[in-house]
């Protein structure tokens, strides 16, 4: 048990924990087609949805819109990442359904020991090069 920590264990969540604070490599590598959708959705709905308020109701010249939108596209596009790598976090701290990634994780864990006693090569070796 951590102290004073506020994350997830296994007593209190409704589904399999994983891992209380995965890698970012993790995260990404466990994003769903649904998660990707969402990404989306967020990254091109929020500059959408300002470019038909602003043509409804203009509050700025039309030669600045191109450059508010210029803004707007990277910023909705990391509001996007990370509204997918909430949905992978909750299902890593078992919040959400998580079935897919406790098989994958399981499986990968299993090569991760199977690669640390010696009986697979797996990934870069020191005598590769």
């Amino acid at each position: 048990m951590r102290f004073f920590s506020n994350l997830p264990d296994d007593e209190h969540v409704p589904f399999k924990f994983i891992a209380a604070d995965p890698h970012v490599k993790d995260v990404v590598r466990y994003f769903r087609p649904s998660d990707y959708l969402h990404s989306t959705a967020v990254a091109l709905g929020g500059p959408a949805i300002f470019y038909a308020w602003e043509r409804y109701s203009p509050s700025f010249h039309p030669r600045v819109l191109p450059k508010i939108l210029l803004v707007q596209f990277p910023f909705f596009a990391a509001c996007g990442v990370l509204f997918a790598a909430q949905s992978t976090y909750f299902r890593f701290w078992g919040w959400t359904e998580n079935d897919r990634e406790v098989k994958k994780w399981e499986a990968e864990s299993e090569m991760r020991r199977e690669r640390d006693a010696g009986k697979e090569k797996w990934g870069w070796q020191d005598n590769d090069w």
